[in-house]
């Protein structure tokens, strides 16, 4: 980078009332690339602007994603503790690593993924999210975010892994601490132990679950390429998609119609997503590409090679759809890069929207009268270097007593469907993990 060259910090330390406010002055400051600083002394660049994002993200011979690029990184200027490193030190995962490399590994998620029927997801997701509503319906009152957003993606990605409830734990409370920075390394390697445990009982054991697809897969994963495959799916998959549908939720809530039963349609939901991800999309900083040479950008400036870009497709999505309303609202087009753009557009996009679409659903269907419960400028983001998140999304509702279930546990997981043969392990117990899932957020 060059000297001299002024830097926005991308963290801060108090939650605040509208991250694209941060970003609307950061773009006033520098323009649509914009040059921060990652973590005190190690800096990058934010790219903000949609077209040079899609561009960038396109273009494989200038830019990569390998981080082994990463001058900072490979020449020790980066603290081995630095909560960056699980999200960006070099990976053998398809985020990390491009060309026929990428390709092998990309190609074995998205058809092991592909294997998972779309009744399987619904049916998983439909399940947990009921069971979510039975924890706080009587209530009357619930934090839409912490007690059901967050805990969902989780729950179902436990289930479509194949992971028992005390792995689940696990690696929920691990997973939970590398998104928040509390020990991020350590969580890492918390996470991927619990990963290759998993693996050591499919091995013995094959499921009706991912992990034993990949492990089967003809691309002969090793068991390692197979963990970071698991650990990038889940990683791209939890943190992304509660807050796809914590967006979601709030856009539905500040409608007056979203209740009725025509707003709940697929058709209508799937128009909701459109625009959520239009204008609230669910992943800000990340990933990260890094340029082989120096790029010379407006204004004399020059990204030197080997430094970090930051790809921002909230604010590239946001400021677009904004500048261009009357365009992006005639034509209906998903146009937006909410989900990447180029060879590592997220492979995992139809499953992410069917699970927001589901909890949507579910939520307003089984909560009557729900409303948010704090007017929208009371709501607050904590604001990182790759990403915000959200804190609570407090709701008010009637309160409504829970359905009967057969047992004290009720059906540990979703109903099995005719022929599906799955690994007893594979429905992590609702009730525990639920429970403590809704212990471990509050305490955030």
């Amino acid at each position: 980078m060059s000297s001299g060259c002024p830097h926005a910090a991308l963290y801060q330390s108090e939650p605040i009332a509208d991250p694209y406010a941060v970003y609307a002055r950061m773009r006033a400051d520098h323009g649509p690339v914009v040059p921060v600083e990652l973590e005190p002394g190690v800096h990058g660049w934010l790219v903000t602007d949609y077209t040079t994002l899609i561009s960038w993200s396109r273009d494989t011979t200038v830019f990569s994603h390998d981080s082994r690029l990463w001058r900072d990184f490979t020449e020790g200027r980066v603290d081995p503790d630095s909560p960056l490193l699980p999200m960006m030190a070099p990976r053998t995962n398809a985020l990390f690593v491009d060309g026929a490399e990428h390709q092998r590994y990309r190609r074995a998620i998205t058809d092991a993924l592909g294997a998972i029927d779309d009744d399987r997801w619904r049916e998983t997701t439909t399940h947990y999210a009921d069971r979510l509503v039975d924890e706080f319906c009587a209530k009357g009152e619930a934090d839409a975010l912490n007690d059901y957003a967050r805990m969902l993606p989780l729950l179902v990605m436990n289930d479509v892994l194949g992971l028992d409830e005390a792995q689940g734990l696990r690696f929920v409370t691990a997973m939970r601490n590398m998104w928040l920075g509390i020990d991020a390394e350590k969580s890492r390697a918390e996470a991927e132990r619990v990963l290759s445990e998993l693996i050591t009982v499919k091995h013995r054991r094959p499921g009706d679950d991912l992990t034993t697809r990949l492990l089967q897969h003809r691309a002969a994963l090793s068991d390692e390429e197979v963990i970071m495959q698991l650990f990038l799916v889940v990683a791209a998959g939890n943190e992304p998609t509660a807050n796809l549908i914590n967006a979601a939720l709030r856009a539905a809530l500040a409608e007056p119609a979203a209740h009725g039963s025509a707003s709940l349609s697929d058709a209508t939901l799937n128009d909701l997503m459109d625009r959520v991800l239009w204008r609230d999309p669910p992943i800000t900083n990340y990933p990260v590409i890094y340029p082989r040479v120096d790029v010379p950008i407006e204004g004399g400036r020059v990204i030197e090679a080997g430094s970090p870009i930051l790809l921002g497709f909230a604010a590239a999505n946001h400021f677009f759809a904004r500048e261009n309303a009357e365009r992006v609202e005639e034509t209906a087009n998903r146009a937006h890069v909410a989900w990447g753009a180029g060879p590592h557009r997220c492979p995992a996009r139809e499953e992410a929207i069917t699970i927001a679409i589901i909890a949507v659903r579910v939520l307003l269907t089984r909560l009557p009268g729900v409303r948010q419960a704090v007017a929208p400028e009371e709501l607050r983001w904590q604001m990182s270097t790759l990403s915000w998140l959200p804190l609570r999304l407090p709701i008010t509702f009637s309160p409504q007593a829970p359905p009967p279930s057969d047992s004290d546990e009720g059906a540990s997981g979703p109903p099995r469907t005719s022929g599906e043969e799955r690994s007893e392990s594979a429905n992590p117990g609702l009730s525990s993990l639920a429970r403590f899932l809704v212990r471990a957020l509050r305490r955030s």
